[in-house]
């Protein structure tokens, strides 16, 4: 009972207090001995554990210095073809000064081959051809490999410029093909760079099926047979797993630590942007409409070039991107509230940002998808309005920095308060004083009437001018000070005429008649316009916001 209640056990004290002066090996056989107590990190002290730890980081440094020093090679002939040209750069046989020219080419290609500039990019990829033939570098440029091409090697050409995909176990180089038939632009790009076995035949007639393959695909497409991942060389599996060590133990840097302070600080802001992000989670109508037709794929580039103006050559119409799709602009022109101009100033942009900064409604957004809609964004360009609100710039993000602290919130809804209260003593005292209705014809009432409609005029002037240099979050919050404005003229008006209505109507100031005239035509004319701006807006913002 003693033996098993230690089994599993440290029972060194035990057997020492009840066995003085004796050795275990008189007790037990010498195929008992299992092996020498390990050490465990639980039961070491702390400093003798981080003695451990720093001696075992020096030690993985030192190997780690051993192998880069034996990694490097003294000549530029590859062990085997290179296919592409990132298998020259991650090569250690091919010398630095090399691949930085090498790099510089490449460069200097994907800037011709976005803008669309083939034949230069064409001469570019012959330079480095010839580059690479003159340092006696083994490059087969993107023939087909002896034992195939793996499939992240093809997961590297997702571009319009540069598009492989893997079908039945073959795979096709479809770039060219891009080119002379756009109107497969959108299935292609959705599979560029990948597989597309698993929906092979699904859909009779469409990229990638039996009939599309034998009505589009010619030989010469043909890259090579998909092929098994390339062995991970022992030493860059031991150059892995120590650098993985190595982190765990030294544990995370000092930019890090500050990195992670820094943010959980914007940890409450973080959950609020990240579900203000997704528009569809936010207006559910949006997920019902439905795409008439297919359509197509763009770049950002693409979009770019569509800046207007309207009834310019085509390929340059209004085009704006909302949420990673393409909207054409010209429906819009002549109707939208915020006028023509700032609608063009934002054509061939993403303009995600400013488009959340305004309130629309879901009615709108849904007749945005349906009469503007013309495209989306390619999957590899495509922004994820969650990832970036949850690190503080989504799309709903703008405001970020102008939050009041709960200090200066509470002294404005105090200050609200204060005004409210104000405003209610002195419309009592008011009333309490209050004179007939007979008596009203220059009265406390209709000065207190022209006031308002004084400040409703300049303060709707004002705020529109004002709205007009601003942006973001300020020309928000002018153009509601501007309809605020507007809707008290035209209380204080509607008041002003049931009190004038209802008092005596004064002699008119002596004169020729048609100077009378002229007052009495101006005057009519003047209430006129003041009565139909406020109506006329509020009238506008039903029926583009609301009806």
């Amino acid at each position: 009972t003693t033996i098993l209640n230690s089994a599993g056990k440290d029972a060194t004290k035990m057997f020492k207090e009840i066995h003085k002066g004796v050795r275990i090996e008189q007790y037990l056989l010498p195929e008992a001995f299992l092996g020498n107590v390990g050490i465990d990190e639980d039961l070491m002290t702390e400093t003798f554990w981080h003695k451990l730890r720093e001696a075992r980081i020096e030690e993985i440094e030192d190997e780690l210095a051993r192998l880069s020093a034996s990694g490097g090679g003294g000549g530029a002939h590859l062990s085997k073809a290179a296919s592409t040209i990132q298998d020259v750069l991650h090569s250690p046989a091919v010398s630095e000064e090399l691949k930085s020219r090498v790099r510089s080419l490449e460069t200097q290609k994907r800037a011709a081959l976005d803008a669309e500039d083939f034949a230069k990019a064409t001469e570019i990829k012959a330079k480095q051809a010839e580059l690479l033939a003159a340092a006696n570098v083994d490059f087969a440029g993107g023939n087909t490999k002896a034992g195939g091409i793996p499939l992240s090697e093809v997961a590297r050409h997702n571009k319009p410029h540069d598009l492989w995909v893997a079908v039945n176990g073959v795979v096709y180089d479809l770039t060219d093909f891009l080119l002379h038939h756009p109107e497969q632009r959108n299935v292609l790009l959705a599979w560029a760079g990948r597989d597309a076995t698993p929906v092979w035949d699904k859909i009779p007639g469409r990229f990638p099926s039996k009939t599309w393959m034998s009505f589009y695909m010619r030989p010469e497409l043909r890259m090579g047979d998909v092929g098994p991942e390339p062995p991970e060389a022992p030493e860059a599996k031991l150059v892995r797993e120590l650098r993985k060590e190595l982190r765990r133990l030294k544990g995370p840097s000092e930019e890090d630590i500050q990195a992670a302070k820094a943010g959980s600080k914007k940890s409450a802001a973080v959950a609020a942007e990240a579900s203000k992000a997704d528009e569809a989670e936010r207006y559910p109508k949006l997920k019902d409409v439905k795409v008439k037709q297919e359509l197509p794929f763009f770049t950002r580039a693409e979009v770019a070039k569509h800046k207007g103006p309207v009834g310019g050559a085509p390929g340059t119409e209004p085009y704006m991107i909302l949420h990673n799709k393409v909207y054409d602009l010209r429906p819009l022109l002549g109707s939208h509230p915020g006028g023509d101009e700032l609608l063009l100033s934002s054509a061939g942009m993403d303009a995600t940002k400013d488009f959340e900064l305004f309130e629309h409604s879901e009615k709108a957004r849904v007749r945005r998808e349906q009469d503007m809609l013309v495209g989306y964004i390619v999957p590899a360009e495509s922004a994820d309005w969650g990832a970036e609100a949850a690190a503080g710039g989504g799309a709903v993000a703008g405001v970020e920095g102008q939050a009041e602290s709960e200090v200066m919130m509470y002294l404005r809804y105090k200050a609200v308060d204060i005004v409210l209260g104000l405003g209610a003593v002195y419309a009592y005292r008011s009333w309490k004083h209050r004179k007939p209705l007979s008596m009203l014809t220059y009265s406390r009432l209709l000065r207190h009437m022209h006031l308002i409609m004084a400040v409703g005029i300049f303060g709707t002037l004002a705020s529109a001018k004002a709205a007009s240099y601003a942006e973001g979050l300020t020309k928000k919050r002018l153009l509601q000070v501007h309809k605020q404005s507007g809707f008290a003229m035209f209380v204080a008006l509607l008041v002003r005429i049931f009190a004038r209505s209802q008092s005596g109507i004064p002699p008119r100031f002596p004169g020729l008649p048609a100077v009378q005239f002229i007052e009495t035509q101006s005057l009519r004319l003047f209430y006129l316009i003041i009565f139909v701006l406020p109506v006329s807006g509020m009238a506008q913002e039903y029926f583009l916001k609301w009806a």
